[in-house]
């Protein structure tokens, strides 16, 4: 007979216990899962894979497929867990294929708010839930066993996600390793999407079954998020206590002088203050030390303050303007934050009527199922016409108008046709209906405006450049007005969709493709420099637009010019690099040898102890430079045997030479070295001199006879020439290079430098 486990025990604890361990074929399967989730989200991220109006909804169904298979994953009850897997993930892509499609041609906060919250909020809540329900094999979920299913969710996720980081990181890092030694074949590979996202996706998949598999891990992770939260309270309770003070006694006047949105950072306070309350309180069964329970009611009952503050900033916004899709979205947050804040206060006032406050706020326990409920049907319903924050806003600007709480003189009718998308263009519709001069002129207005700028601006004239205004872009307006009927905007010449419009947009894309190619033949002498270069970067693009004749050739040579920049990019970053590595490392040289030459000359012409010591120190740092400098250079010819002077420049070619000149320590490269330049030197294509110079220190250090005698000799305090070969022809030679006949330039020498010493 098996012994009962403890009374005390962790029932998520026992439960997992009691259910098969992962074998290394769990393991197998969810590494296969994330590498091919990786593999179609590089796939799904690629333009022109998929229509563009698809490609967040595939994006969201594999990233949920993706972390539904990894925290939910077991062959225990396999079907049922593939069915909640994929449900949740149909569920996820419908809804942001619904936030796209309401949005388009709208205001983008809802769907900012959908795929930055929402929908991950959404994905979470519903995954702690199917834990619950797989974990206790039926659809009733006590709180207990949802927070402890949404608690490991959440551990499991950490996990997962920082190693799938990690791994990712890793082999970038090796990728840059492997680029250093002239690996680019490796480089390329490693830091290429193709291979980082299946290898991030199959890491993470392999540590969330691992953690999932290690009661001990997501306990350890587990607790340190409530240890977090229990430090947390305490400093919580007393910021809070701090902030409500300064807002009682500055006046909810004050709240207009918040920065950014007093509204959004108070619910952002009291959404933590909760979220923290929330990771103390756990399942309600463990009662919290005293010092803890009392910062608990002070957290609690200071988050009235931050509601209503809330609430009287955003009544303040809507009294005067009115909800816009921004608005609409906080005040549904407010409401269900205000409801959570109810029940705490709630929960807080049982407390006192607790024989000896035995229990812990029991209602919250009881009542939290159900407010997760209510949180994740509003995430569902506000991509209904119940709660979506576009439909809601038009109806309340029409109510507004129609009220008489604005007049229509005031009252912006292009925010209904070009900000609120369909549901304001439907309530401009009703509104058309009504027969009141002022309403009717206002969407007459409206109407006639190509888009919202102009409506804004109505005494604007595109032809005519404003004072004081960018000539440059007032040309974009004009361009945009030619476009407006569209839909499309240009902000960027090289960044428009030049072929999207000839092809794509029927009848009026084919409309303003034409009047935007008028507008670059409309040059005018008076043009300023840079609405010239407009005018041929746009002309370049109608150009590309055409030569593509159809959609698809269109998109095919956008990829392939994309894929040619990125390469033409690397390529002139590469070389401007080297060009500064040379540049940096010649110059170090020049100033370290006119140090070196000023601190190791001797003065009175007399050797001495103290001379030969600097001497000996100083050859020892330029010695070391040296090798360094030439290490680096290997490093920047990259396995190639001399650099590209096309590329890299003249002024460059001389920079590396100087390095060359100077690594005495490597006479194999040197001698490499000149052998790619020998060719240019003789055709006068390289400065015979420096050539010359090199190649009679290589010659000289290998024993051998100078060529063209650059290094002299001295002997009996005069500099006189060193062995040359064939002597009688070394002026021949020298003029070849560019130098000046041998006695000449040991006269010169001599002149310049005096008596020399051994």
């Amino acid at each position: 007979m098996t012994a009962p486990a403890p009374a005390n025990a962790d029932a998520a604890t026992v439960s997992q216990k009691n259910q098969n361990p992962f074998t290394g074929l769990d393991y197998l399967v969810l590494a296969i899962i994330g590498a091919l989730s990786g593999i179609a989200l590089k796939l799904a991220l690629d333009e022109g894979f998929i229509v563009e109006t698809l490609q967040a909804p595939l994006i969201a169904f594999i990233m949920t497929f993706a972390a539904g298979t990894t925290l939910l994953w077991r062959r225990q009850s396999l079907p049922a867990r593939l069915i909640l897997i994929l449900a949740q993930a149909a569920l996820l892509a419908f809804l942001t294929w619904l936030s796209i499609t309401n949005t388009a041609n709208a205001n983008d906060a809802p769907l900012v708010f959908w795929i930055g919250l929402g929908g991950p909020l959404l994905g979470f809540l519903l995954s702690a839930f199917a834990r619950a329900s797989l974990r206790e094999h039926t659809l009733f979920w006590p709180y207990k066993a949802l927070w402890q299913a949404g608690a490991s969710i959440l551990a499991d996720a950490i996990i997962a996600v920082a190693v799938g980081l990690a791994a990712v990181a890793f082999v970038a890092l090796w990728g840059a390793a492997f680029k250093s030694f002239g690996m680019t074949w490796a480089a390329n590979i490693t830091h290429s999407p193709s291979f980082l996202l299946p290898l991030g996706g199959a890491a993470a998949a392999l540590a969330g079954g691992l953690a999932r598999n290690n009661i001990r891990l997501g306990e350890a992770v587990r607790s340190i998020l409530l240890i977090g939260c229990r430090i947390g309270l305490p400093l919580a309770a007393l910021f809070s206590l701090v902030f409500a003070i300064g807002i009682l006694g500055g006046g909810v006047a004050n709240l207009e002088k918040v920065p950014l949105t007093p509204t959004g950072l108070l619910l952002a306070l009291a959404l933590a203050s909760e979220l923290i309350f929330n990771g103390v309180y756990q399942d309600g069964h463990e009662k919290p030390p005293r010092w803890l329970r009392l910062s608990t009611w002070l957290a609690l009952a200071i988050l009235p303050i931050y509601t209503l503050s809330a609430a009287a900033a955003l009544w303040m916004r809507v009294q005067t303007y009115g909800l816009t899709p921004p608005r609409t979205i906080a005040l549904i947050a407010l409401t269900l934050t205000a409801a959570y804040t109810v029940l705490l206060l709630a929960g807080l006032i049982s407390e006192f009527f607790a024989k000896r406050l035995s229990t812990w706020m029991p209602p919250v326990a009881k009542l939290n199922t159900a407010m997760t409920l209510v949180w994740i049907a509003t995430l569902v319903l506000i991509h209904t016409p119940v709660l979506d924050p576009i439909a809601l806003s038009a109806r309340n600007q029409e109510a507004r108008l129609i009220s008489g709480k604005v007049s229509a003189a005031d009252f912006d009718f292009g925010f209904l046709k070009f900000e609120l998308g369909k549901p304001g263009q439907a309530a401009l519709s009703r509104l058309g209906a009504m027969d009141d001069p002022a309403i009717q002129a206002g969407i007459e207005r409206a109407n006639a405006a190509k888009n919202y700028w102009e409506y804004t601006n109505p005494n604007h004239e595109a032809d005519k450049p404003h004072q004081g205004e960018d000539a440059e872009q007032q040309s974009f307006l004009q361009i945009n007005e030619r476009l407006a009927p569209t839909g499309m905007t240009m902000e960027d010449a090289a960044q428009f969709d030049y072929g999207a419009l000839l092809y794509a947009k029927g009848d009026a894309g084919k409309k303003a493709f034409e009047d935007l190619a008028q507008w670059v033949e409309d040059s005018s002498p008076t043009d300023s420099g840079r609405l010239r270069i407009l005018r041929e970067r746009v002309g370049q693009g109608i150009i590309a637009a055409r030569l593509a004749n159809t959609l698809q050739e269109w998109q095919s040579a956008q990829k392939a010019a994309t894929n040619s920049m990125k390469a033409f990019t690397h390529n002139v970053q590469s070389i401007d690099y080297i060009v500064g590595k040379l540049g940096e490392m010649a110059a170090k040289d020049r100033a370290a040898r006119a140090l070196f030459e000023k601190q190791t000359r001797n003065q009175e012409g007399i050797p001495s102890a103290q001379a030969m010591l600097v001497l000996l120190h100083a050859g020892v740092f330029v010695d070391q430079m040296d090798a360094e400098h030439l290490a680096e250079l290997k490093r920047l010819l990259n396995g190639e045997t001399w650099f590209d002077v096309d590329k890299i420049g003249r002024a460059a070619e001389q920079d590396a030479w100087l390095i060359v000149l100077h690594a005495n320590h490597d006479l194999d490269f040197q001698e490499q070295v000149l052998a790619a330049i020998e060719p240019r030197a003789l055709a006068g294509q390289f400065d015979g001199r420096r050539y010359a110079h090199l190649y009679d220190i290589v010659a000289r250090a290998r024993g051998k006879p100078q060529r063209y005698g650059t290094k002299s000799l001295c002997e009996e305090g005069r500099w006189v020439a060193d062995v040359t070969e064939d002597p009688e022809r070394v002026d021949e030679r020298r003029a070849q290079m560019g130098l000046p006949p041998l006695a000449q330039a040991l006269a010169q020498e001599n002149a310049r430098f005096g008596e020399c010493h051994n």
